[in-house]
């Protein structure tokens, strides 16, 4: 729109008026893009950006967001379907499990070969520890509350960075390896059976705000799967 003095003889506003106030307030359009935005004038070069060109440079500026925003959305559509893909495959692999060797052997295939982990670690709760693989082992909930009671009261799967002491419970000799980690609560009904740590040398892999769909998932279908190939002591 032109800027134009309304005439009226209810007001004393008119053109020279508009004119001598932007005259004496040069910042008078600062944080106001909006209207900017509403505005068209003739392109006048004095020597100064116009408002047109103002108005060109709010609407590039804009563009350029959006076009980030889009290309942000169609990289976290791909993440999100990549991480889904390998999600649906361990759980259809670990379905077809035949024994307990089997059933531990998908699990570490796929964390470290199918999704890339620097480290993965399994720990379900029983009286009665032992060592199952080079990943997965039996320990007392006593035991384990010591060093990660937080992340088994936790109702929600943990990213990001883990104290030392929790760190090094869960990763034991690969603990070095993992800058930021994703740890997932298992549960049989009301009763805590297992945390389910994974690791990465990318300290931004695993960061807190992260969507959790996905974990929730493995961490549902690891509590409906996990008690069929562990001999586990049952609740009280």
């Amino acid at each position: 729109m032109i800027i134009k003095a309304k005439k009226s003889k209810s007001s004393d506003l008119d053109e020279q008026s508009i004119a001598d106030y932007l005259a004496k307030n040069p910042a008078y359009f600062v944080d106001r893009d909006a209207l900017l935005l509403q505005m068209h004038l003739p392109h006048q070069k004095n020597g100064t950006i116009s408002l047109l060109e103002k108005q060109v440079s709010l609407l590039r500026e804009r563009n350029g967001e959006f076009r980030k925003k889009v290309g942000n959305f169609i990289e976290t559509a791909k993440t999100n379907e990549f991480i889904f893909s390998r999600c649906q495959n361990l759980i259809l692999s670990l379905i077809d499990a035949t024994d307990e060797h089997n059933f531990f052997s998908i699990l570490e295939h796929n964390f470290r070969h199918e999704f890339k982990c620097s480290a993965y670690s399994l720990i379900a709760f029983d009286q009665n520890a032992r060592q199952i693989n080079h990943f997965t082992s039996i320990v007392s909930e006593a035991a384990a509350r010591e060093y990660v009671a937080g992340l088994m009261k936790s109702r929600q799967p943990t990213l990001g960075i883990l104290r030392p002491s929790e760190q090094d419970f869960l990763f034991r000799h690969q603990s070095n390896k993992v800058k930021s980690a994703a740890v997932i609560s298992i549960k049989n009904g009301e009763q805590q059976i297992a945390l389910l740590a994974i690791g990465s040398e990318d300290p931004h892999y695993f960061e807190a705000g992260m969507g959790t769909l996905f974990f929730n998932f493995v961490a549902d279908a690891l509590s409906r799967l996990l008690p069929n190939h562990l001999s586990l002591s049952p609740l009280d």
